[in-house]
């Protein structure tokens, strides 16, 4: 009778790699988009990075790639930016945006190549989903800025993970960009085996080997290129040639019976190769191991401490009161909290203070934060104010009833909500909050898509919101109107990129006019339908500090709208007006009596002249950005002139027709 160690000594034989090169077969959610996906125009959005490049090699700006709404630090500079409730969390670079994509087959990551064809040096992290869910990281890094106006192909290294995945999540900073990045494709290696080092001495990792894959180009004149990128040559980006001879010379597979029956496998044939398999615990970075074992068992659990335990010295914390102490807590992360309850049972008693849990911000951990954290965070969220679940829940982490319950045990203080990209906020949820929220000033809802107008209708109950942000909804004209009709001081309001076909910008626009004197920030951005009598009614906000109306498909002639509210509405830092194809020198006229105005977004203006333009340069003196891209009629001889003469103002131009 053969024994089971001889069976299983027949599984470790070698086989063959099945390498796999694929490009996106699925787009399944993303933050941001400079395309409007609810029309016929499929320009700039996120679904043009499905399927293989269409423009790569090329460099430049390309409507069939995918761009975000953002670049620089202009947005964070305007008055309608979103402040961070709890920023010391922000452990490293924050993500500003993202996109999650699919695949057709389920391979273990061996490389992901991002075609970057404009301003590149955005994508700061690479995730990889388990089949249980989870998000394990395979890259992170700093933002980088690129001098070189030429297209790549961007390879970081990743780390190896122990788990086949079909998705992908990529994560974007745009902080050092000077104009908007777009991305043309993302091509994903993998291989069908998990593989191993045949020398587990050898200290060079595959990515140190990826490195070497192409000696047909040198990019010494680029400093810390080839650190932070593997694929030096795009043309042998899709060759898996060089892949199969790295992986044939250095590394092993095993029949894929070994690995499905892991714990099955006597110890003695997997001693050599057990610090080769990066286990589930390895692979996870610090702050989800904090998150998943330690905040969700340890420091969540309001364990009493024992009756018995003494006192431990705090040694010169015992000088303090225990107010100032907490002022000091306050500043920390959660996990730091952690660790400091650890200390003794003084401390222990300290961190279960409500008091420093009244803002949290837990979109960094949303690609581990659960329905099980979240319940138990609620024992110390008693005067909870400002949260942030932005990005959480998504991909079965919550149940649609987990918001909910967590509202109903620490919601009835809060007075900010922001609750962007969770794909679980439904109807029900926006009941909830209407019942327990009563005082909320700002609530967020961008791409929360599982809305339905109905549920929409139950913000009518909100009577105190100063900031509503619908980026992305389906809310229809006459619920909008009547939550504007009940929140007299709103001050912030955003519904770019909203359904067309339910909502009509001219009504909102008469509305905020007749119900919102306190108006500071209006983004009707991709909002085709505004036309000269929104315009006008706008005009009675004279408290308007921003206006963003770009690509609001107008094309005509304004008349005496724009004139009539540049006039009233002196106070005007920001004005975004891309794509007003209509626009001429007398239209911009009333902006020159805007002395306050730092940013001025005038692309495709195709009539306007240089007149103009250096009237408002003079005119305006804390101007900082002034977009002129295909703006026809002004030359670049003008621009450089102005460039010399202005050098605070940045000038963005790009040449060709829009």
């Amino acid at each position: 009778m053969t024994s089971h160690h001889d069976q299983n000594k027949k599984t470790l034989k070698k086989t063959e790699f099945n390498v796999i090169e694929q490009f996106v077969d699925t787009v399944y959610s993303f933050s941001s988009q400079y395309g409007n996906s609810h029309t016929i125009s499929i320009s700039y959005t996120a679904h043009n990075i499905i399927g293989p490049p269409s423009k790569f090699p090329e460099y430049g700006d390309f409507p069939q790639a995918f761009a975000m709404r953002t670049y620089g630090l202009w947005w964070d500079k305007a008055r309608s930016r979103s402040i961070d409730y709890m920023p010391q969390n922000n452990l490293g670079v924050v993500s500003q945006d993202y996109i999650d994509i699919q695949y057709f087959e389920s391979v273990y990551p061996i490389r992901v190549s991002i075609y970057e064809i404009y301003n590149p040096g955005s994508v700061i992290a690479i995730w990889a989903q388990d089949p249980y869910g989870q998000w394990h990281r395979l890259w992170s890094g700093s933002p980088q800025k690129i001098e070189t106006k030429n297209s790549r192909v961007f390879s970081p290294p990743l780390r190896l993970c122990n788990f086949r995945t079909r998705t992908l999540r990529l994560e974007f900073n745009h902080s050092l960009l000077d104009y908007y990045t777009e991305l043309d494709a993302v091509l994903l290696i993998g291989t069908l085996e998990m593989i191993f080092p045949k020398d587990p001495s050898n200290k060079r990792s595959l990515s140190d080997l990826l490195q070497d894959m192409d000696y047909s180009q040198s990019y010494n004149n680029v400093p810390n290129y080839t650190l932070i990128n593997l694929t030096r040559d795009y043309r042998n980006v899709e060759q898996s040639r060089y892949l199969r001879e790295i992986l044939d010379e250095h590394y092993i597979t095993y029949e894929s019976d070994i690995i499905d029956n892991f714990k099955s496998v006597h110890i003695s044939h997997l001693e050599q190769l057990y610090h080769c398999i990066p286990p589930i615990q390895e692979g996870l970075n610090n702050m989800q191991k904090f998150l998943i074992k330690d905040l969700q068992t340890q420091f969540m659990n309001n364990v009493q401490a024992s009756s018995n335990e003494s006192e431990e010295s705090c040694g010169y914390f015992s000088m303090l009161s225990d107010e100032t102490i907490l002022k000091i807590l306050k500043n920390l992360d959660l996990r730091s909290l952690y660790h400091i309850s650890r200390v003794n049972k003084y401390f222990y008693n300290l961190v279960l203070d409500p008091l420093l849990y009244t803002c949290l911000n837990l979109k960094p951990y949303w690609h581990s934060f659960n329905a099980y954290a979240l319940y138990n965070l609620s024992f110390r969220c008693k005067y909870l104010r400002k949260l942030d679940l932005s990005w959480c829940g998504n991909h079965g982490f919550f149940r649609t009833t987990t918001i909910k319950e967590f509202l109903i045990n620490c919601g009835s203080l809060l007075t900010h909500l922001r609750l962007n990209c969770c794909e679980n906020v439904d109807n029900s949820t926006i009941c909830q909050i209407s019942i327990t929220c009563k005082n909320l000033k700002e609530l967020c809802l961008r791409n929360c898509q599982e809305i339905q107008d109905k549920g929409f209708e139950y913000l009518m109950n909100l009577e105190f919101l100063e900031r509503l942000d619908l980026y992305r909804t389906s809310i229809t004209t006459k619920t909008l109107c009547g939550i504007l009709q009940k929140n007299r001081w709103l001050r912030h309001l955003n519904i770019a990129g909203t359904f067309q076909i339910n909502i009509n910008i001219d009504a909102v626009a008469m509305e905020l006019g007749r119900s919102c004197p306190h108006l500071e920030s209006i983004d009707f951005w991709k909002a085709q339908t505004l036309t000269s009598q929104g315009i006008n009614a706008l005009a009675a906000c004279k408290n308007l500090r921003e206006v963003d109306f770009g690509w609001c498909g107008s094309t005509s002639s304004h008349g005496e709208t724009l004139v009539k509210l540049f006039s009233s509405c002196q106070f005007l830092e920001k004005v975004f007006l891309a794509a007003f194809r209509g626009l001429t020198d007398r239209d911009l006229k009333g902006l020159t009596q805007c002395k306050h105005l730092k940013q001025l977004d005038l692309l495709g203006a195709l009539s306007l002249t240089s007149d103009i333009c250096y009237e408002m340069l003079l005119s305006c003196p804390k101007l900082e950005l002034m977009d002129l891209s295909f703006c026809d009629n002004i030359d670049s001889f003008h621009i450089e002139m102005w460039q010399k003469e202005y050098p605070n103002v940045a000038f963005k131009r790009i040449i060709g027709h829009h």
